[in-house]
């Protein structure tokens, strides 16, 4: 679930978001429940959300183990492949983790991707919880 406290045309609303399928979710605005028909989803990335390899990084990429192939690595950050829900994290800030150790499990168009850590190292910062929606791009782990 996410919560959002949104403030539209000067009117403020409090938005919960209690479920999402393929076709409709199902909302909390001001307490009252709500279920949206979903038409159309498209995925928008502005290039600003995109994160930016750090100076170091402009070498080239870090290899990926095998079974990470459908993980967009960038540098020692586990990104969202495509849009969908953060279904388990395995790790916390502060674990060690070993390349090709599975972090968390992304529900993605019904089907549940493993991500992968891309390298050996210590988990800085986990950018989202159990439950997020993400988009495509999104930087989920930052491993250091």
């Amino acid at each position: 679930m996410r919560k959002y406290d949104l403030t539209i045309n000067k009117n403020n609303y409090e938005v919960i978001v209690k479920k999402v399928t393929e076709n409709k979710a199902i909302v909390e605005v001001n307490g009252q429940e709500h279920t949206v028909a979903i038409n159309q989803i498209e995925t928008l990335i502005l290039s600003e959300a995109v994160p930016k390899p750090a100076p170091e990084q402009v070498t080239g990429p870090k290899p990926v183990p095998a079974a990470a192939s459908t993980v967009v690595v960038s540098g020692a950050s586990v990104i969202a492949p495509m849009p969908g829900q953060v279904k388990a994290i395995f790790v916390r800030e502060g674990d060690k983790v070993k390349a090709g150790q599975k972090l968390l499990i992304m529900e993605a168009m019904k089907l549940e991707n493993k991500l992968p850590a891309s390298q050996d190292g210590i988990v800085k910062q986990i950018l989202v919880r159990d439950g997020d929606i993400v988009s495509q791009g999104q930087e989920l782990i930052i491993i250091g």
